[in-house]
């Protein structure tokens, strides 16, 4: 495939590749639409030269690597908020277990046994469910692909069997 670049600068190529990009990668008919013209020849790209830019294995690896890397920073961030949200869960199961205890010695004669064991038990729960989890979850962030398939293989093989009739 012959690339029709001799009219159109690297620059310029660039210049519309992040625009097909950014715009969801249209097909050439849409992007020759949004790009703006290349100033020295007053002129855009006909779509079949867009069409040749699109299919060139310069853009495809470029546009796969920044995917990859959108899915990567969009992983991280779902990962973090859950590590937050377990660290603000823990915190209020041990401030539950704090409210429950105070209350426990302040006023035992008028607290119900059941109220006060409810309340200490459901605040360690919360603590125990929460705690951990955000220190496997950092942990699963820092690991490579590989050691993350390694991982994965073996809690796989780990696991107990599903016996299919019973769902």
């Amino acid at each position: 495939m012959r690339l029709h670049t001799k009219k159109f600068p690297p620059g310029y190529i660039d210049e519309v590749f992040a625009i097909w990009y950014d715009a969801g990668k249209p097909v050439a008919p849409q992007l020759q639409q949004v790009i703006p013209e290349y100033a020295l020849l007053k002129e855009k790209p006909e779509t079949h030269v867009l069409r040749e830019w699109m299919k060139s294995e310069s853009w495809i690896e470029r546009a796969e690597q920044l995917d990859l890397e959108y899915r990567r920073n969009l992983d991280e961030k779902h990962i973090l908020s859950k590590v937050e949200m377990f660290e603000r869960h823990a915190e209020v199961g041990r401030e539950m277990q704090t409210i429950s205890l105070a209350w426990l010695q302040e006023n035992k004669e008028n607290l119900s046994p059941g109220t006060a064991v409810r309340m200490l038990v459901d605040g360690i729960n919360i603590e125990q469910g929460a705690a951990g989890i955000p220190d496997a979850l950092k942990k699963m962030m820092d690991m490579k692909d590989e050691d993350l398939k390694d991982e994965i293989a073996q809690l796989l093989a780990d696991a107990p069997a599903i016996d299919a009739d019973n769902y």
